[in-house]
Formats: C-alpha cells, sequence, structure tokens
C-alpha cells in the first residue's frame, strides 16, 4: 500500500490540482489522504467542497477527507451557503484516520495521554491544537495546521527525526502544496520537489524524507 498524505491547500486550486497529478488513484492500491484545511485563503466559493467531495466519491475507500479548523470555522459561519449534501458531508467528516503505524489528523492530538489519545482529546483539538509537538510517539503522527517554515524555514515536509511530519507548506504563499508518500513495502518516507522548465511546465523530483527498513504488509 502506499500512502499520500496532503493538508492545507487553502483554496490553491492550481496548486492543488499539481500536487494531486503525482497521486495514481487509478491504482487500488493508493491511498490519499486529505488533513484538512482546504479553504479560506484563495478559491473560497462552496463549490470547492464540492471538488474535494467528488474526488472522494470518485475513488470510494482510497481518498480519505479530515476535517480542518477553518472547515469548522465555516460551517459555524457560512453553512448556508452549502447544499444540504455538501453540509452533511462536511459536518460529517472525521477528525482523524488510523491505521496500524500512523495517525493522520489536522492538528495534533493529546500525547501525553499515550495510548488513550483517542479519549483525551475534546473535537476541538484535533483541528486547532497549538502549539506543535515533536519527539517520540508510538505512532507516526502527520499533521498540518502550523506552517513548516516555523520549524525549517523552508514551506516543505518537515520531519522532525522522530514520530512526527508536518505538511503544511504555506500554500496560499509558496504556490506549491507538499506531498508525503508512504510506502509500506519499504517503511520509507519520501516527497516530491517541483521545479519549473522554461517551457514553464512544472516537474517533480522525489526525495527522501525518512528511510525505513523493508517491513510486512500492515493494512
Amino acid at each position: 500500500m502506499i500512502i499520500y498524505a496532503m493538508s492545507d491547500i487553502h483554496g490553491q486550486e492550481r496548486a492543488f490540482e499539481e500536487a494531486l497529478s503525482l497521486v495514481d488513484l487509478a491504482d487500488p492500491e493508493v491511498m490519499l489522504v486529505l488533513c484538512g484545511d482546504y479553504i479560506d485563503h484563495g478559491w473560497e466559493h462552496p463549490e470547492w467542497f464540492d471538488r474535494i467531495r467528488r474526488l472522494q466519491e470518485m475513488h470510494p475507500g482510497q481518498v480519505v477527507v479530515l476535517k480542518g479548523n477553518h472547515e469548522d470555522a465555516y460551517l459555524e459561519s457560512f453553512a448556508g451557503t452549502l447544499s444540504r449534501e455538501t453540509r452533511r458531508w462536511l459536518r460529517d467528516l472525521p477528525l482523524f484516520y488510523e491505521t496500524e503505524r500512523h495517525i493522520f489528523v489536522h492538528a495534533g492530538i493529546e500525547e501525553d495521554a499515550g495510548d488513550l489519545w483517542r479519549v483525551a482529546c475534546e473535537d476541538w483539538f484535533f483541528h486547532s491544537k497549538i502549539p506543535a509537538s515533536f519527539g517520540p510517539f508510538f505512532k507516526d503522527i502527520i499533521a498540518g495546521h502550523v506552517g513548516t517554515y516555523r520549524f525549517c524555514g523552508e514551506n516543505r515536509v518537515y520531519w522532525d527525526g522522530e514520530a512526527h511530519f508536518y505538511l503544511d507548506g504555506s500554500t496560499e504563499t509558496s504556490g506549491v502544496v507538499p506531498v508525503l508518500k508512504y510506502d509500506s513495502a519499504t517503511n520509507r518516507y519520501t516527497t516530491f520537489t517541483p521545479e519549473t522548465t522554461s517551457d514553464g511546465t512544472t516537474t517533480w523530483t522525489e526525495d527522501i524524507v525518512h528511510a525505513g527498513r523493508p517491513t510486512e504488509e500492515s493494512f
């Protein structure tokens, strides 16, 4: 299984479509996890939610859509701009997605609670936790919410060297949606660096974030 993860698209349609071109959802062994905050810094029409929802419907069981703090705020203030179907879909978005190895979430979890983190977290904590956490945990945590330039001075996937991978590339200013790729056959995490050619097209170079060792399929 290969899992791709993105977060904090913030309405940047072109950047999202470029990142999405890296994900081959025609392959049933590929999954995509979107970690929240799809609106607010760009294309903010409610149709943007329909775009994300249609992507999920086109690939049932392969696209996971999580709720971020911006989705929660949109529901509080602008739910009336959405169709009944989209409003229901948005309200029902999960706050996290878990595998045997990973926790995908918008902001984070209550790590001090250990394996009781699911019951220790109030709903708001999953999508609005501040500050970001670092260090070891018994599962790898993949999150967005806080721009990675604050950690490493660059708008790219950031790994803390332990159990945390952060994805928020400040897309509204950088124009790029960072993509994290996990391959369960090798236990390896990679990301992609965009380069613009002289004719204006974008090419991508795959770079290792964390080189794991071979492991059995776990999900």
